[in-house]
């Protein structure tokens, strides 16, 4: 289970950030600025998840937060977090699993709407 994701991504920074956001949302996330200038990406009713746990359903809670940095190359990197407790405590065993899935689901679909707009360098997961 990987804990996060990086994307090198290539040209304009804005730009970047605005499509990582964009995905984010188009994947059915709400997405606020944090105070690091980074994202937080909230899918699911937190209420529905306390109360029915993994039995959520569609509306099992998650929540991803995306950190911007330059690396050395002065390639923006956006790197998707996970907090690796946060499914188990919401729904045990299976809670980790749906929280998995949703990972591997958004950090896919980072990766391909980067790849797609041809600003995608590299991708690396982090365990």
């Amino acid at each position: 289970m990987a804990s996060a994701h990086d994307f090198f991504l290539l040209g304009d920074h804005e730009a970047a950030k605005h499509l990582v956001a964009g995905t984010l949302q188009s994947n059915g996330f709400t997405v606020t600025s944090t105070p690091s200038g980074g994202l937080l990406a909230k899918r699911g009713s937190t209420a529905a998840t306390v109360w029915l746990g993994a039995m959520a359903g569609k509306n099992f809670h998650v929540s991803f937060t995306v950190d911007f940095m330059v690396d050395q190359e002065g390639r923006l990197v956006a790197r998707l977090n996970r907090n690796m407790a946060g499914g188990a405590l919401k729904g045990g065993v299976i809670g980790a699993a749906k929280t998995d899935t949703a990972f591997q689901e958004t950090a896919n679909a980072i990766a391909a709407a980067a790849h797609q707009a041809g600003v995608l360098a590299e991708s690396i997961s982090q365990n």
